[in-house]
């Protein structure tokens, strides 16, 4: 069996590996666009603030194997090409045609059966000088470099970082913490992770980055970008411009379908690649995982597009199973996440207040603060926790929590009850293990 995966981050590569490991005699055949694959998409940030030592180490094994193209032939029994970027799906003939880069020549695959792993591409605001010298992204490896290498040499003082949502304020952390690099913060909404957090909540994070010197400038719309010498200026509409080494644009992204939509599969109405439980699109040979993928929402059904490395390797494994014939399901989620911004934990489960509203649900939330074990033992800390939840029926929506302590499990199990619908009245019956290092005689949960 011939098996093309379009992809080598953490979809592709898993369902590849997956595909290898069940079906050892297929040829598995994964096409990379550019240099890097195998890496931690999600470790970038922490590359860059240096809590994560050298880049080697986002694409290195828990034993500290290299996941180079020698690990992938040798030990997983797959062959990962590099500089090889795919153009088109003929699907009549059962080809992938795609450039060789490093030969500059167009080539053919043909296969069996086919994975989508195509991931996401930066949101470009449409803003004049977008394009200029120092306006950069953060959303490959390539970036991290490029950005650690200036960074090592002193060449940037002050950085302005376009978007308040989580990548945007975990390299506030990136480039304060470690570099002591002047950063501007600018938000088009008036709050920071405002499509992920009621107002409240996200007021905490604001207060924790004024804390840390960030200049935060909310309600900012740009009206140009221009190079002043070795400066980027950030013109605002208000008249105000912002003066800086550097531009990042973290602006969100958006999921990658370009080849999916030339070749006919279906396209959702979230603009991901449209599965189904077995993540085959309707094409019964081709398979869809990861960020290019839009999936349900388990509060109301609805499709969206959700970036997540967890999915993505969860849904990698699904499609790695079902493309050797097996019946592996993916079925809707409760869009759990987490991120850390300096001292904060941020973590958000469901939908918001604000969200349900939009949506026509009349809601109801509840409010606590809490420690993450019991006060008396050393390091305890606090932990806020908000909850919304369907003012008829009781039924969870959704919980936010930002927190100086441990509030994961908080969220992990707060993330079941929004999957298998429970309402308000069943978080009475969680159990959970209790030690005064780790936890309270009553959860949180169980407060609220």
């Amino acid at each position: 069996m011939d098996v093309v995966i379009i992809g080598g981050s953490a979809a592709g590569l898993k369902a590849a590996c997956r595909i290898a490991r069940l079906q050892p005699d297929a040829r598995v055949k994964v096409l990379v666009k550019g240099e890097h694959f195998g890496y931690s998409g999600c470790g970038l940030p922490y590359f860059l603030s240096g809590d994560v030592p050298s880049y080697g180490n986002l694409i290195s094994t828990s034993d500290g194997m290299i996941k180079d193209e020698l690990y992938f032939k040798e030990v997983k029994g797959i062959e990962v090409l590099n500089h090889h970027e795919a153009l088109r799906i003929d699907r009549s003939a059962r080809l992938v045609f795609c450039k060789d880069k490093q030969h500059e020549i167009e080539v053919s695959f043909p296969y069996d059966k086919l994975v989508i792993a195509t991931g996401t591409n930066p949101i470009t605001p449409s803003i004049p000088g977008i394009n200029v010298h120092g306006v950069c992204y953060f959303s490959k490896p390539s970036d991290a470099l490029a950005l650690h290498e200036d960074l090592t040499r002193g060449k940037i003082e002050t950085v302005t970082i376009f978007g308040g949502g989580f990548i945007g304020l975990e390299l506030c952390e990136a480039f304060k913490s470690l570099w002591d690099v002047n950063v501007n913060l600018i938000e088009l909404q008036s709050r920071v992770a405002a499509g992920l957090l009621d107002e409240e909540m996200s007021m905490m994070i604001e207060d924790e980055l004024l804390r840390h010197e960030i200049s935060l400038h909310l309600t900012f719309s740009c009206r140009e970008i221009v190079q002043v010498d070795d400066s980027v200026i950030v013109k605002g509409s208000d008249g105000n411009e912002i003066r800086a080494d550097r531009v990042i644009i973290a602006a969100g992204v958006h999921p990658d379908v370009k080849i999916a939509r030339n070749a006919r599969l279906e396209i959702g109405v979230a603009v991901g690649i449209k599965v189904y439980k077995r993540v085959a699109n309707n094409d019964p040979d081709i398979y869809a995982a990861g960020d290019c993928v839009e999936i349900k929402q388990s509060v109301d059904g609805s499709n969206h597009f959700w970036a997540s490395g967890s999915q993505a390797n969860r849904m990698g494994r699904i499609a790695g199973d079902n493309v050797c014939n097996g019946d592996s399901r993916y079925g809707q989620i409760a869009f759990v996440c987490a991120f850390k911004v300096f001292g904060l934990t941020v973590g958000t489960v469901g939908t918001n207040a604000r969200d349900c509203s939009e949506k026509g649900f009349e809601t109801l939330s509840v409010w606590g603060t809490f420690y993450d074990h019991l006060h008396y033992y050393p390091d305890a800390a606090k932990m806020n926790l908000k909850l919304v939840y369907d003012a008829n029926s009781g039924r969870i929506f959704g919980l936010q929590a930002v927190s100086r302590g441990q509030v994961l499990h908080i969220l992990d199990k707060a993330a079941q009850a929004v999957k298998s619908g429970s309402i308000v009245d069943e978080l009475q019956e969680i159990e959970h293990a209790y030690s005064p290092p780790f936890s309270q005689p009553f959860d949180p949960l169980h407060y609220l």
